[in-house]
């Protein structure tokens, strides 16, 4: 009897592009809170797209913490941490980087402004993709973002893994063509989808504990 070969599958998912994806969905599907997103099942319930043989063997998330909005709006990292901890509790591999201080003037005064700008998720995602691959833990690598940004990784991907397959998972409402024009077998997700894989309101822990759905989400 012939049997088929397993093809491994990691996900790796720009946290900030799927969350402006989902505020844009929660626009077109009024009523529907989406933010509570199960991601891991998210991206297993897609596997049939990348083939009938596909196997999820990771998803890792990355994200970093608004700690600078702490001082206005402290409950925006806590529902945020709580969203980590739920996704960590299905198996979700979570990445943090960090927002840095970037000087930016206003238009109409000239005036010096303090803003935070995130800019490590996107090297720490490449890395992470290419640092998977050389241990060989897949044969398919799945981006979910439409950030032209990690356009350079898929050149040096190819290079380096042959052999290897990479695609992206736009999310809703951030197909990029560019990105698909290199990666044709990508795919993308809709807002129905978000809605289907909703984190029960209570997620229990490997401690035995649960973790809440924010009131405000």
């Amino acid at each position: 009897m012939i049997t088929s070969t397993p093809i491994r599958t990691c996900f790796f998912v720009d946290g900030f592009n799927l969350y402006h994806s989902i505020c844009d969905a929660q626009k077109i599907l009024p009523g529907k809170q989406l933010k509570w997103l199960d991601i891991h099942n998210l991206c297993k319930k897609h596997l049939h797209l990348i083939g009938h043989e596909a196997v999820l063997s990771q998803v890792s998330y990355f994200t970093a913490y608004a700690y600078h909005l702490a001082y206005k709006n402290p409950n925006k990292i806590s529902r945020h941490k709580a969203y980590t901890r739920a996704l960590t509790a299905t198996g979700v591999k979570v990445n943090e980087s960090h927002f840095k201080k970037k000087d930016v003037y206003d238009a109409e005064t000239g005036k010096k402004i303090i803003a935070h700008e995130e800019k490590e998720t996107d090297v720490a995602l490449a890395c992470a993709v290419l640092e998977e691959a050389n241990k060989g833990s897949f044969d398919t690598a799945v981006i979910v973002t439409g950030d032209t940004d990690l356009r350079p990784v898929i050149s040096t991907f190819g290079r380096m893994n042959p052999e290897k397959k990479l695609l992206f998972a736009f999310p809703f409402g951030r197909k990029n063509k560019e990105l698909a024009k290199i990666s044709p077998d990508s795919f993308a997700f809709s807002a129905e989808s978000y809605a289907k894989h909703q984190f029960p309101d209570k997620v229990l822990l490997p401690s035995g504990k649960f973790v809440h759905k924010p009131k405000e989400w």
